[in-house]
């Protein structure tokens, strides 16, 4: 049945009772949702915006720019350091407006997810909470007091003391909800935690909580201070004051005709819960702080043609997520007090997936199958872009749920690491034709098996970690069969490079083994730091196929060497016994010696059988600096490195290669020239 939906009190009629078959086609307008719209087991429903029309789902509140005025008030102005900025401050009065309120929270690498805080959005662009320094950090130079460690399991909630060495700092004594960010003690792992006391006296910054790995000093670590009105400074900034409902903001333009949105829902827009036959297209879901669609189960949703922007979690996430685990009290690698702690798969939440997943390799989030995110563009998301599950490891069946022609870029704005424009694990599930651009951290992090990365382009990502890559994946041997191939990895080049331990495109860390690297096209990779890694890099493990790859002025350039067999691993550290022996109903891990894994990837059984060494397999590649005389465009600023007809590359062949991660056993395999032009996304129009 087909109903027109033309207000927000048609929705709400409309949704009341949803039937099998059921085709939602919203009018032009802006839909508020202060709640998540909840389906299960439901069929052959659809929501689309009519043909043309500019249809958005708003989790948050629209602010009358006429309501909005400066701020007089002299006790916040006072608090304010910089004078200039005074004249410049307005403010929201919240009171007037039913939002959730919500907390700026302890976020960071192996921190549960969470909603964001309650944000700003003006003219569509997410405004930054205040902070010191803007878009750097201050060097990690004096700490008092590391804190405990959780990861080497001290769980006694002993909190670090850093300490500052300038005067401005001390304006910072009375401010009640801020955060020191940054990277504490690792270089890969960014961290946020509320500030409990700032003492003057002898300059220092106690935390409420330790950071996972303690607090250190080091080139590489850094901090800043946010989420205060002490620093409201520049125009593009706010802060939200939980007390008295207000929210502060230094404007970037005249808002005078501004859309001037608040954010406030913290759970997902629309929770599709083992459906089937579900469509969501041409719609806008926007200003929440949450996730916009949540999938689990099921099979054929298809969503379609969307734009996720200013959200404060994900855009999709397909499959379940994990109970949180209490901050300080476990090691982030399946060490806690497991008879006070029970993590437990959870509906509509990450959470944290990733821990459980440390312990739990082979967890089945129930993804579903043949689902599809295609055509969508996501931007501006607080804490990654798409989670992208389904399948099972146990049994090595596939999800095939895919991530198709969508363009996600900015997807870090409150969590910088180890959250990608798409985290997909599972087995057997696909990334085919996108564009994955501009972020923070990685572009794609990897679990499971048989996952494809296919005809994408990825540029200017890893901009500010080290010790980690466009592409990431690691600490698992069993997670074998994946194929990366057909892609265009270009321009990354950290600007904390001089300093950092390293970073490229593709990196297989942790005794990750038997991985194809296929018919990709990398560009203009540089390193500048103390320690290089290859634009294809391992950290032990090896064992993978690179083959049929072009390098175009890559620095270092490519180290196919294999540093060590998993073997031993296998055999001799728990956790990876674990992950390659467990049988049945533990989850754990898998069982490379069961029939099943043994026919699939008999390689693999050899290697745990018998220490079989496939070593890397490096063919027909092409390493060249400078070289742009065999391209039909010998400009590389235009980046099109379509192969010339008479390139002598074309007529390069590989003789009795052995390359067992792609069935072949002592053949001649001739360079194959890939269609450069069709990587990327496929244009279409909304």
């Amino acid at each position: 049945m087909v109903k027109n939906i033309k207000s927000n009190l048609e929705l709400c009629d409309a949704l009341k009772n949803i039937c099998d078959g059921d085709s939602f086609v919203f009018s032009e307008g802006r839909y508020f949702f202060n709640d998540t719209l909840r389906l299960n087991k439901v069929k052959n429903v659809s929501f689309k915006a009519e043909n043309g029309a500019n249809v958005y789902f708003d989790g948050g509140v629209i602010i009358d720019p006429k309501s909005i005025n400066k701020t007089t008030d002299g006790k916040v102005l006072s608090k304010v350091i910089e004078e200039y900025a005074k004249e410049l401050i307005y403010e929201i009065d919240l009171s007037k407006y039913n939002i959730k309120k919500g907390e700026y929270g302890n976020r960071g690498f192996r921190r549960p997810y969470i909603p964001a805080p309650n944000e700003l959005f003006i003219d569509n662009e997410a405004y930054k909470v205040a902070s010191y320094p803007k878009d750097s950090y201050i060097p990690m130079t004096r700490v008092i007091d590391s804190g405990s460690r959780p990861v080497k399991e001290e769980f006694d909630m002993h909190c670090p003391i850093i300490g500052y060495d300038f005067d401005r700092g001390d304006k910072w004594v009375n401010a009640d909800d801020a955060y020191i960010s940054g990277f504490f003690a690792e270089c890969y792992a960014d961290d946020t935690i509320k500030v409990d006391k700032i003492n003057v006296t002898d300059r220092t910054i106690k935390t409420t909580m330790p950071s996972l790995s303690g607090v250190k000093t080091g080139n590489e670590l850094r901090w800043k201070i946010l989420n205060l009105i002490e620093e409201l400074s520049e125009p593009g900034e706010y802060y939200y004051d939980k007390n008295t409902n207000k929210m502060y903001f230094i404007p970037q333009n005249d808002i005078t005709n501004a859309l001037v949105q608040v954010s406030s829902l913290d759970t997902p827009f629309l929770s599709f819960i083992n459906c089937e036959n579900i469509t969501v297209e041409g719609i806008v879901f926007e200003n929440s702080r949450g996730t916009g669609i949540y999938v689990e189960g099921g099979k054929n949703v298809t969503i379609d043609n969307c734009i996720f922007r200013n959200l404060g979690m994900l855009a999709v996430q397909i499959g379940r997520g994990v109970t949180p685990l209490p901050c300080g009290k476990h090691t982030a690698h399946g060490v806690y007090n497991h008879d006070e702690i029970k993590p437990e798969p959870m509906s509509e939440g990450v959470g944290s997936w990733h821990e459980y997943i440390y312990e739990y390799a082979a967890f089945d989030s129930n993804g579903g199958t043949n689902h599809s995110i295609e055509n969508c563009e996501i931007y501006n998301t607080g804490t990654g872009g798409i989670m992208l599950g389904g399948g099972s490891r146990k049994k090595l069946v596939p999800g095939n749920n895919r991530v198709y022609n969508c363009h996600i870029h900015e997807v870090n704005r409150l969590d910088l690491t180890y959250k990608a424009a798409v985290n997909i694990w599972g087995v057997g599930n696909t990334i085919s034709h996108c564009e994955l651009e501009n972020l923070d951290g990685f572009a794609v992090y990897l679990h499971g098996n048989d996952h494809i990365l296919e005809y994408t382009k990825i540029h200017n990502v890893a901009k500010i970690i080290s010790d980690g890559a466009a592409f990431y994946m690691g600490r698992d041997p069993s997670e074998v069969g994946n194929i990366i191939r057909y892609n265009f990895i270009y321009d990354i080049k950290n600007p904390h490079s001089y300093d950092m331990y390293g970073y490229t495109a593709i990196y297989f860390d942790d005794y990750s083994i038997y991985n194809s690297v296929y018919g990709n096209y990398f560009y203009d990779i540089v390193q500048k730091g103390k320690f290089f890694f290859s634009t294809v890099h391992w950290n032990c493990g090896g064992q993978t196929s690179v083959a049929n790859n072009v390098f175009i002025d890559c620095y270092p350039g490519v180290d196919p060497n294999s540093y060590d067999n998993a073997y031993e691993k296998m055999h001799n550290d728990p956790l990876f016994i674990n992950r390659v022996t467990a049988k049945d109903d533990d989850y754990k891990g898998v069982d490379v010696t069961s029939d099943i894994w043994r026919e699939k990837y008999p390689y693999l059984y050899d290697t745990y059988m018998n220490n079989y060494n496939h070593t890397n397999v490096f063919y027909n590649n092409f390493v060249c600096s400078n070289q742009y005389h065999n391209f039909v465009d010998e400009n590389p600023s235009h980046l099109n490195f379509k192969f010339r007809n008479n390139s002598y590359m074309l007529n390069k062949q590989a003789t009795n290669v052995h390359d067992r991660v792609r069935s072949i056993e002592g053949e001649t395999v001739k360079f194959e020239n890939i269609d450069f032009e069709s990587i990327g996304l496929i244009k279409k129009s909304r």
